[in-house]
């Protein structure tokens, strides 16, 4: 997915018991969830937003799923009435009533109303973190048949042909590289070109280039202590050698500059080399979101 969940690094598929653990462990931790999704509001804010008891109504031009969703972070009351808003809002929207449903979603009855109603459960994302000082201890290591790159985040001369480069703002290339795998950069750039202009955190942008070529990107924001990881992609002629990796230590880098001392990330379940390379680097699963759609004749489906 594209701009919110970390999906396509271009590593080589693995073995299940290799990938980050494909359910998350109980009890969730409330606390964290609620402050890992507070972050990742600021880091994807939306273009429009209306307050509707504890629910957050996002629109963001198509741009992506949670920037075109319900986040559905405090009570509403009369749950059948809030459902009927919501659908008001996505359809003068042109988009489907959609609502980000995670384990601290309230009303607590909110997945039985949305059942009822006829919203369908999507893209099942994964909310991981780690600690930042062992991702960049583990990508220093590097896996077996890479070149560790350099201190200060980008590869030794001619090592393996990487290059990473740090960008303050977004680009025309960088844009073009992410075009080429997420459909959030690709059909909806004006929408997600807004987002981008309403960050109010630190955000920095890093484009890999491989023997002369842009292969790869990423997308980080520091918030406090945070690092996020985002929009990571890499073009399907690179992939499996080592250009994600280099993207992860140029932002791991950066980061750290900035002050961060914890990495956060989202990863789609089905995203198994994604979660390959994310277990590898010490990622363990907080939490697990979905989307919850009702389609309807009279509204298509928001891309991303």
């Amino acid at each position: 997915m594209a701009a919110e969940p970390v999906g396509d690094p271009g590593q080589p598929a693995a073995a299940p018991d290799a990938l980050v653990a494909p359910t998350v462990g109980e009890p969730v931790d409330n606390d964290l969830s609620r402050e890992l999704e507070d972050l990742a509001h600021r880091a994807w804010p939306p273009l429009r937003e209306r307050r509707l008891g504890g629910w957050v109504l996002r629109e963001s031009a198509g741009s992506s799923r949670r920037g075109n969703s319900v986040w559905a972070r405090g009570d509403v009351g009369d749950i059948a009435g809030a459902l009927n808003a919501v659908g008001e809002f996505y359809a003068t929207a042109g988009l489907p009533p959609t609502l980000q449903i995670t384990p601290v979603s309230l009303p607590a009855d909110i997945h039985e109303a949305l059942d009822v109603a006829g919203f369908d459960d999507t893209g099942p994302t994964d909310v991981c973190v780690a600690d930042l000082e062992e991702i960049r201890e583990r990508l220093a290591a590097g896996p077996t048949g890479h070149v560790p790159v350099g201190a200060g985040g980008s590869p030794p001369a001619g090592a393996d042909g990487h290059r990473a480069i740090l960008l303050d703002t977004v680009g025309d290339v960088w844009l073009d590289v992410a075009g080429q795998v997420l459909a959030t950069f690709a059909g909806q750039r004006a929408g997600t070109l807004g987002v981008l202009a309403n960050l109010t955190v630190p955000a920095a942008y890093v484009l890999c280039v491989l023997d002369g070529v842009p292969v790869a990107v990423g997308r980080g924001t520091v918030d406090g202590d945070w690092l996020g990881i985002y929009s990571m992609a890499t073009v399907p002629a690179a992939r499996g050698r080592g250009a994600a990796r280099a993207v992860l230590t140029r932002l791991a880098a950066w980061a750290a500059e900035a002050g961060a001392s914890r990495a956060y990330l989202q990863v789609e379940q089905t995203s198994t080399a994604a979660r390959q390379l994310y277990a590898a680097l010490g990622f363990r699963p907080v939490y697990r979101y979905s989307y919850r759609r009702l389609h309807t004749a009279a509204t298509p489906g928001a891309s991303g």
